[in-house]
């Protein structure tokens, strides 16, 4: 089993690491199974092959237990300090013949906010510095075949990706991209800033993962979340509210373990400023 410093010193060399057995083989498939029983509930998340449940802590907290684990909290940490954050929660779920995508900004791509298209982006060039951490949650085994996802190693270290000015051409390969494999409850973790894409899932079974964003606490997140003044503002001269974050009420807050639940506290609805 590597160390937390083995991850971390593979993540600042290559961008990229796989965290094996985080979540034991016997509990994975509870989780597994409220991801597809939660996606279910939402048909409207399901758009040509790729059903994902945006901001699914709201919706569905089988992950929480393990998002505070003692290496996934350590790597972060070495990287943030502490009171680190989750900036968003997605479940994902590849359906068979799901694609690699190949129309232009969606292939190969870094994660916000180093994605030339999103808002709030930093401009390239970017600077050589970790903000945030991805990490997929591998409930399905991630594979060539079925959609592991491809990535670029080294590529955090480049001052642009091919959302923006680089010398790939949005929707095609990388000569150097790998695919990460894994087996379920295992977690692909890398610098945000690392360009990848889902591969094709060229199998008969979904691939099925659960995408949480680690952020540093100084990292100003109140563009993406709703009810704060920064979202509500932009999204009224936007004219549509991204749905990326969905706030917790503090009922769904408090059913987080103890230990989880500052991964989210800025995402709770009502919060006050309690008197010294």
């Amino acid at each position: 089993m590597s160390t937390v410093e083995d991850l971390v010193k593979r993540i600042r060399i290559e961008g990229w690491c796989v965290v094996d057995g985080v979540i034991p083989p016997d509990e994975v498939v509870k989780v597994r199974d409220s991801l597809v029983a939660t996606a279910d509930g939402r048909p409207e998340d399901l758009e040509n092959g790729r059903h994902a449940v945006r901001g699914i802590i709201a919706y569905d907290q089988a992950i929480a237990p393990y998002l505070s684990d003692d290496r996934i909290l350590g790597v972060t940490e070495a990287f943030f300090g502490k009171h680190v954050r989750i900036s968003m929660t997605t479940g994902v779920i590849l359906h068979p013949g799901y694609p690699r995508t190949d129309k232009p900004g969606g292939g190969l791509h870094s994660d916000w906010p180093f994605g030339q298209g999103y808002d709030y982006s930093i401009p390239a060039p970017y600077p050589d510095a970790p903000l945030l951490l991805t990490s997929l949650w591998m409930l399905t085994p991630f594979t060539r075949g079925n959609g592991g996802t491809v990535l670029v190693p080294g590529s955090h270290r480049a001052s642009n990706n091919p959302t923006g000015d680089s010398s790939l051409v949005p929707g095609t390969t990388h000569p150097s991209e790998i695919q990460a494999e894994g087996a379920p409850g295992s977690v692909l973790l890398f610098d945000s800033r690392t360009w990848h894409i889902n591969g094709h899932n060229n199998s008969d079974e979904n691939r099925m993962a659960i995408i949480a964003r680690y952020a540093a606490w100084w990292f100003n997140l109140n563009p993406i979340v709703p009810g704060l003044s920064d979202f509500e503002r932009d999204a009224a001269n936007r004219g549509f509210r991204p749905d990326d974050v969905v706030p917790l009420t503090p009922e769904q807050y408090e059913a987080l373990p103890e230990r989880t639940r500052p991964l989210f506290h800025h995402i709770v609805i009502g919060q006050q400023v309690l008197p010294s």
